[in-house]
């Protein structure tokens, strides 16, 4: 495998690490939340997220994505100044984007959560969130600029900060006001104001980095011979780019907020109470999701590196290393989200009840069927990555409406099913993200002319896949007789981990080269699995 595919694979690597101890963080401080807050406050909580998440799009979504790629192709040509002067002009535009935003946010906040959440007591907790709008503005399009330099420790960083700080926010001030007996709204308030605080931690990081990487940039200025670009045209191709993708960002977070105005109104259609119907909300928004998200931690890395190292590519003329970014990228994507979303459809009851205890048990019902979603999702989003380097940012933005349009049908009309209830929201959200995952697939074929072997990236993993989640099944029912749930789930987690592994090598879905790209511990692992024959060379 080539020298730049490692350096890909090493920095989507950095970002991994750096996700995975975000997620699982993220996913763990959720159990002792849902545990002493309860259904209503984590409904609460989740309410306000979608409303945040929306208007937050307009910032984050869109422009740290065009500010990577346009850095990136003006470093691919030793440009600096050029890609300096992109930063300043970007980081103007979201620092007065994100300031207004997050005035809107206050000012709208009374009648949003009366009038589109249907809950007055989420108040708190949307005003408690909204000037994270203006700092996560800023912190986002800082992360543009590393991600565009393909530096991506400082990036890294700003995440783990920024995550640790908001978990710690949120369950201390959480526990504190709920030992002073206050309502579920202020509870809810004090926790979304981790939100805040979290972000400017990661801001803060990003700041220091930068002021340690600018001398080593200005001598490179210096040196630089070509006159910058103008003002003009730098905000030009900004928007070019920026726009269509704030707009796909904007539909995401809409899918999520149907659920929040659309899922209590279906369910009290189904005949639940208002406290049922939130806390069923609160169950597939506050405890079903997270466990979704956790998978995507890699998936999220793997498009963060991949967007500005096929901007490059494209940039130098070099299709061959797009077409070989690619497919990599989509089959690391598959190998790792395919068995996750089969192991948690499998094992959702004995998983709920492990983190959430009792009340967990009800989370087994939606996450059954929305843990389908996670090999969507991350079809979904390399697809889009490959898209975004190509420059065809319109494209996921129309395939992603399209899905979130699917959803919207499939979650009116199921969710009310009384026998599906939450199920049915759980299943449309499925539903929209395997209309926009295949649509962006069709296309990636199309623009990009990427000739992607079916048989190594998608029926390989699928086919080891199939064989854990068969095992995965049985095992679990034969350790639940002999050990607690606890015991059990662990057990049968550890032996499907296993077992997949060995089915990755039995079918040939990993290659001895593609296992070598990974940082430090690849290519010795290459080396003795090639030697006793249990790898592919590839």
């Amino acid at each position: 495998m080539k020298e730049r595919d490692n350096r890909f694979v090493k920095n989507a690597a950095i970002l991994s690490v750096a996700g995975i101890f975000v997620r699982a963080l993220g996913a763990i401080y959720r159990i002792p939340l849902a545990r002493f807050a309860g259904d209503e406050i984590m409904g609460l909580y989740q309410m306000a997220y979608p409303i945040y998440n929306t208007l937050l799009a307009i910032s984050i979504s869109g422009p740290p994505i065009a500010i990577a790629k346009m850095i990136a192709e003006r470093v691919a040509r030793k440009r600096y100044r050029a890609a300096q002067r992109v930063f300043r002009i970007s980081m103007l535009a979201l620092g007065t984007v994100g300031l207004l935003s997050t005035i809107i946010l206050m000012l709208a906040s009374p009648y949003l959560v009366s009038n589109v959440l249907g809950d007055p007591r989420a108040l708190g907790a949307l005003l408690a969130m909204a000037p994270a709008v203006f700092v996560v503005a800023l912190m986002s399009g800082m992360r543009g600029y590393f991600q565009g330099f393909q530096e991506m420790v400082p990036y890294a960083l700003s995440q783990i900060a920024e995550q640790v700080v908001r978990v710690g926010i949120a369950l201390g001030l959480g526990l504190y006001l709920l030992s002073l007996h206050k309502a579920p709204e202020v509870v809810a308030a004090g926790i979304s104001s981790g939100v805040t605080l979290g972000g400017t931690a990661g801001l803060l990081v990003l700041l220091i980095a930068y002021r340690r990487l600018k001398p080593r940039l200005e001598r490179k200025w210096q040196r630089e011979q070509q006159v910058g670009e103008s003002g003009r045209k730098i905000v030009r191709e900004f928007a070019a780019l920026a726009v269509p993708i704030t707009i796909g960002g904007i539909v995401l977070p809409f899918m999520q907020l149907i659920d929040a105005g659309v899922v209590p109104r279906r369910l009290l259609a189904a005949g639940f109470s208002q406290a049922e119907a939130t806390g069923l909300y609160g169950q597939l928004s506050g405890m079903a999701t997270p466990l979704i998200n956790l998978p995507q931690m890699f998936t999220v890395a793997l498009v963060a590196s991949l967007i500005p190292s096929i901007a490059g590519a494209i940039s130098l003329g070099q299709r061959h290393l797009v077409e070989s970014r690619s497919v990599l990228a989509l089959k690391l994507a598959m190998l790792i989200n395919l068995p996750a979303a089969v192991g948690l459809s499998v094992l959702a009851t004995p998983i709920g009840v492990l983190l959430y205890g009792e009340q967990g048990a009800g989370v087994g019902f939606p996450l059954t069927i929305l843990a389908y979603v996670v090999a969507f999702l991350a079809l979904q989003q390399t697809t889009s990555g490959i898209l975004q380097g190509l420059g065809k940012t319109h494209v996921p933005v129309i395939n992603l409406f399209f899905g979130a349009l699917a959803k919207l049908v499939a979650t009116y009309f199921l969710t009310a099913i009384p026998a599906l209830n939450i199920g049915g929201s759980a299943m449309s959200t499925v539903i929209g993200f395997a209309v926009s995952s295949l649509l962006n697939y069709r296309a990636m074929l199309r623009f990009s002319g990427v000739k992607v072997p079916v048989g190594d990236v998608f029926l390989r993993p699928l086919l080891a896949t199939a064989g854990m989640g068969v095992a995965t099944h049985y095992g679990y029912q034969w350790l639940a007789l002999r050990f607690s749930n606890t015991g059990a789930t662990l057990l049968t987690v550890v032996l499907a981990v296993v077992l997949y592994g060995f089915l990755v090598l039995l079918t040939g879905a990993l290659t001895a080269k593609e296992l070598a790209a990974i940082p430090k511990i690849g290519r010795p692992l290459s080396r003795i699995l090639v030697r006793f024959g249990l790898i592919r060379e590839g």
